[in-house]
């Protein structure tokens, strides 16, 4: 287990070189799947689409700011290392930047989400059920289940009003067919 443990910490700190991170501020539930998912600091895989938004939109400190520290409620992800924007020196980035890596995140998260429930949807497990499984095993912690439930049911609900089925349409057949 103590080995476990400190070569996981050893791969985050190889994974994360370059020791700079960046500050969002997340939903908690958000915060919770990322970190359980990724580490904290958060790091992306190389190559992934979080990556490349990052390498987009980090910059150097401007003069007149100072050095970013942690804060209460803020998600640390690490700067993935650049030739071409080497962290040492592209460490900043401005509160437009941070959207766009919150939109790139809450999009991961719904792609997860999503493809993960919608394997089981005909399963005969209640959606609050497996909404709560999925969080459970997503490191979500049981007080933030119906944020998710609410996420889930307002991406279906959307889609269904614009005609468009999300929900299985195979029935199962039955013993008299």
């Amino acid at each position: 287990m103590y080995i476990t443990v400190i070569s996981k910490i050893f791969s985050i700190f190889a994974l994360c070189m370059s020791q700079f991170v960046i500050y969002i501020k997340l939903e908690k539930y958000l915060a919770e799947w990322l970190t359980h998912s990724l580490g904290n600091p958060v790091v992306f895989p190389t190559g992934s689409n979080e990556n490349a938004v990052i390498r987009a939109f980090i910059q150097k400190l401007p003069e007149d700011k100072m050095p970013e520290v942690a804060t209460e409620g803020a998600t640390a992800i690490c700067i993935p290392d650049s030739k071409a924007k080497p962290p040492s020196s592209y460490n900043y980035m401005g509160v437009k930047g941070k959207k766009a890596v919150h939109e790139a995140i809450m999009d991961l998260f719904i792609q997860n989400l999503w493809n993960d429930l919608r394997r089981i949807e005909n399963s005969g497990v209640g959606v609050n059920t497996r909404i709560a499984a999925w969080c459970e095993m997503h490191g979500i912690s049981i007080d933030r289940v119906e944020t998710v439930r609410q996420k889930y049911y307002r991406i279906r609900d959307a889609y269904t009003k614009k005609g468009i089925n999300l929900q299985s349409s195979t029935r199962e057949k039955s013993d008299g067919q």
